[in-house]
């Protein structure tokens, strides 16, 4: 079945984009061939992404004092970090007579049309580890009593990708299964993870001591007057 219009919720129809059609944010290809693409690029990105991710985290240096959980947190950011890092490459499109040849050939997908499956695919991808993040960041906190949206919890959080913005920074440039020892980036890799991974270390025990100064005081933190606290 092809779609062709879609609905707004006042119900005027308007002609839709030529490859998808949007009901209510739902995403409709116009075939199910351009549907089947969209799944295989999903899958692809996927598994690349994660694949990327773990053989990254399998090169950190060892003693790095990170839970398990915060690995597994580690291991989505630098999955999320790949895969964005592969949609902007996605959207150079390098002018070759074979891509000017789809452009004009009708039975052929054209660059552009193939570009805008390709982003539907990274907004799916995108979506899902994003979703993964938060029930993982939310399985750590909620038996530990530690409120999600807390000051604490979220500095924890944003310390966790931040050293997975900065491992994929010094790791995206090079293949990391052929070039990585022989690559001085690796002395950069072992001292900014020890680094940032004590700095995770550090914002997990002000989290967790936040919890125990919260159950022994009932909630409520009283607070110091300016005089006192400077006299002390």
């Amino acid at each position: 079945m092809r779609f062709s219009y879609f609905c707004t919720p006042d119900l005027n129809h308007q002609k839709a984009p030529d490859m998808v059609t949007n009901l209510d944010t739902l995403y409709v290809p116009q075939d199910e061939r351009d549907l089947r693409k969209v799944q295989r690029r999903v899958e692809d990105i996927d598994k690349r992404s994660r694949s990327w991710a773990s053989a990254a985290i399998g090169l950190l240096p060892k003693g790095l004092l990170l839970l398990d959980e915060e690995s597994g947190l580690l291991t989505l950011f630098l999955a999320q970090q790949r895969r964005l890092n592969r949609e902007l490459d996605a959207r150079n499109i390098e002018e070759t007579p074979f891509v000017r040849l789809r452009r004009a050939l009708p039975f052929l997908t054209s660059p552009e049309d193939e570009l805008a499956l390709v982003r539907e695919a990274h907004r799916t991808v995108a979506a899902r580890i994003e979703s993964e993040i938060d029930r993982e960041f939310f399985a750590f906190c909620e038996p530990r009593a530690i409120e999600p949206m807390s000051e604490a919890a979220i500095d924890w959080r944003v310390a966790i990708r931040y050293l997975a913005q900065d491992v994929h920074r010094l790791l995206s440039g090079i293949n990391i299964g052929r070039e990585y020892y022989e690559s001085p980036h690796r002395f950069e890799v072992a001292l900014r993870s020890r680094d940032l991974a004590a700095d995770i270390v550090t914002r997990r025990e002000i989290m967790l001591d936040s919890v125990v100064m919260e159950s022994l005081t009932g909630g409520e933190l009283e607070p110091v007057p300016v005089a006192e606290s400077r006299a002390q």
